[in-house]
């Protein structure tokens, strides 16, 4: 079975900008993942070193993806995992203003390799129309790869359906929120036909303004 976790850290910040990074990383200790896709992290003197932070504290391997310069640093996405990372790449998303990135990484788990993509997509509804689109586009190129896509698509009606499934709906969980202040559901996980998604769920803590999106899958017979 995989753990996998996608979560808008929201810079190491609750709703109320308290710091609250060490309590995360708690929760990610707790949840013990195989992979987590991290959103709204800083990587630069002013905020803080968090994802290098983030994965000492844990004890998993790092893939930073830089979107912004930010305070002689940068500001962008992580991906965290416990497994033996084969091959990861950081891909620039099309957009407007800010930047946005995926991060793209393949591991070794259970004696097969698999996709992880993790990405925080544009406010701006048609930057994050393309950046899908891309993403789509992407997918046509290895079809045949278990994949799961996480991230922050800030948007309530995201599908890449007939690619992926939306593991919520897989349960009957897509009305939850995941951003409960703003009653909106903005995270998600997606997973390849090549998954049974046995479970999802979202952990009710107040460390970010947004909640852990928590799933476990096991891979089909080929």
């Amino acid at each position: 079975m995989l753990r996998a976790v996608s979560y808008n850290i929201h810079s190491g910040r609750d709703l109320f900008w308290r710091k609250r990074l060490e309590q995360m990383v708690q929760t990610l200790k707790e949840l013990e993942p195989d992979v987590i896709g991290l959103q709204e992290v800083h990587q630069n003197a002013k905020y803080g070193y968090q994802a290098t932070y983030i994965a000492e504290q844990l004890n998993y391997q790092l893939v930073f993806a830089p979107s912004i310069p930010m305070a002689g640093g940068f500001y962008g996405n992580a991906f965290l995992t416990r497994h033996p990372l084969k091959e990861t790449k950081v891909i620039q998303l099309p957009a407007r203003r800010e930047k946005r990135t995926l991060i793209s990484a393949s591991i070794s788990w259970s004696e097969h390799d698999i996709s992880i993509w993790n990405t925080h997509c544009s406010l701006n509804q048609t930057s994050r129309s393309s950046q899908l689109q891309l993403l789509k586009q992407l997918t046509d190129q290895q079809p045949d790869i278990p994949r799961l896509i996480l991230g922050d698509f800030n948007s309530s009606t995201i599908s890449f359906s007939p690619y992926y499934s939306d593991c919520a709906a897989v349960h009957g969980k897509e009305n939850l929120p995941t951003i409960p202040a703003f009653r909106r559901r903005l995270d998600y996980i997606f997973a390849s036909r090549h998954w049974n998604v046995c479970r999802y769920d979202l952990y009710p803590i107040p460390w970010s303004d947004h909640l852990p999106v928590i799933v476990e899958l096991r891979l089909l017979d080929p």
